[in-house]
């Protein structure tokens, strides 16, 4: 029922972290690290960190770092199958970029990810509400780490272009010729 009313398709059942939805993207104007602009009407692909696969990640892992570089492993391995899904997609011509919406924003950029604030909107008070509530819920110490961060959790928005994306996470036999 919540994969019908969100639209949240699998990338990789099981094995990857990111769940995706193929929406118009409403908002500012971004910039990425290729230079390349994402503008409000444009086809992006919406990531989000699938919270089951996260929660059943985390679970029994208690040493802080330890799950920060689980999580970033299996980001890592997750964005070529993310890459060849968007490839695969019928409507991958005309994908402007990736885009998701996070406060596990760190050590992005050198993923790609090109890094920027959100507008603190009704919206995304709503947001950073749900995502504090499903940290305490999925991290080992959630509770006491809300409680040792920053009242307001900074929520920041990161994002890559269709290009960058096929460029360092699809091998080059796999996509012939780039997709513009």
């Amino acid at each position: 029922m919540y994969q019908r009313c969100t639209r949240l398709r699998y990338v990789e059942k099981g094995k990857n972290i990111f769940r995706i939805v193929l929406l118009r993207y409403r908002g500012e104007t971004l910039v990425t690290s290729d230079r390349q602009t994402i503008c409000s009407g444009d086809l992006i692909v919406k990531l989000h960190i699938h919270n089951y696969f996260f929660a059943n990640m985390c679970r029994g892992v208690k040493d802080e770092t330890r799950l920060v570089l689980l999580l970033r492993r299996h980001i890592v391995q997750s964005l070529p199958e993310l890459a060849r899904c968007l490839y695969a997609m019928p409507e991958a011509k005309e994908v402007k970029g990736i885009v998701g919406t996070t406060m596990l924003h760190k050590g992005a950029e050198p993923l790609g990810f090109t890094v920027s604030d959100v507008p603190m909107n009704l919206f995304f008070r709503y947001k950073r509400w749900y995502l504090r509530l499903m940290l305490r819920l999925i991290h080992p110490d959630g509770k006491e780490r809300l409680q040792k961060w920053d009242h307001t959790m900074p929520l920041k928005r990161v994002y890559m272009s269709k290009e960058e994306l096929f460029r360092r996470y699809l091998p080059a036999e796999e996509s012939g010729e780039p997709i513009r």
